[in-house]
């Protein structure tokens, strides 16, 4: 409740910081415009950051959990292996250390102790974990334990399996690095590109058709421009910010740390630009 208490409060002074700068600053002051930017990028923050940290720690968590219920399986089929009951082994595992996952496995252990079985304490525990993964791991265990079959042999086979995703997963996260680096570089490419046609190619444009007159047209104000192209930068800083994530680490979650990189960094890049050529003029 608390966190969800924070998080309200900074969403809702990050959206009053965006209403001030967009409506009321510039009229204040004028002659301090060219900050308006820096307020956009600081209500933005403010409104945007907190919430995120709090879902990207649940899913840092939640690969954490799966990276020791691989320990907990293995020490789990060691100890049926030595000869020890499962209550026993639950309970002699749970006196070990296992991180973000020791409460839940405290917990699994526990229930069992008090008598209740082993399947329904088995799926409490993967409910309250949240992990699909672990999710999937915990059924293949439940049927095996329903048909009769020799549970330590399932128990080293999801061990061995969750081991080889894991050591997948790790080799996808490097082998991609340059394709991350490419990622930004081509998003880069792209801002540069919207500065060229903004401080460039839109004045000129601007000046030949006044020069025309009315052969041309009406001229569309310069802000205009600039306002698309800041639409351009959000969408594309958004979605390639996702894709990267999920590229490099199979989570759409965690491509929003770069989706939050790319929009502040191209919002901030375009705007300093802009403001700079409007002092130029």
């Amino acid at each position: 409740m608390r966190t969800e208490v924070y998080e309200a409060v900074s969403v809702a002074i990050g959206v009053s910081i965006l209403i001030f700068s967009i409506f009321i600053f510039p009229s204040l002051f004028p002659d301090l415009v060219f900050l308006t930017p820096l307020l956009n990028i600081s209500g933005a923050l403010i409104a945007v950051v907190p919430p995120f940290l709090f879902f990207y720690k649940k899913y840092l968590e939640k690969r954490a959990m799966e990276e020791y219920f691989i320990v907990f399986i293995s020490d789990l089929t060691e100890d049926i292996d030595s000869g020890m009951t499962l209550p026993v082994a639950l309970r002699y595992i749970a006196k070990r250390d296992y991180g973000v996952l020791t409460p839940y496995i405290k917990e699994l252990a526990s229930k069992v102790s008090w008598g209740i079985p082993f399947e329904e304490a088995l799926k409490i525990f993967a409910t309250k974990v949240g992990s699909v993964t672990i999710k999937r791991s915990v059924n293949t265990i439940l049927q095996t334990y329903k048909v009769g079959g020799k549970l330590s042999d399932t128990l080293r086979a999801i061990s061995q399996s969750l081991i080889e995703i894991s050591k997948i997963k790790k080799e996808r996260s490097v082998s991609v690095q340059s394709q991350i680096v490419t990622s930004y570089l081509i998003f880069f490419v792209f801002i540069f590109i919207l500065i060229i046609l903004q401080t460039v190619l839109v004045p000129a444009f601007s000046t030949k058709a006044t020069e025309a007159g009315s052969s041309i047209g009406a001229v569309l104000p310069t802000e205009i421009y600039n306002s698309v192209f800041i639409n351009f930068i959000i969408v594309q800083g958004f979605f390639a910010g996702l894709a990267t994530g999920k590229m490099a680490e199979g989570s759409v979650i965690a491509g929003f740390k770069h989706s939050v990189v790319l929009i502040t960094a191209g919002y901030t890049i375009f705007s300093l630009f802009s403001q700079l050529q409007i002092k130029l003029m």
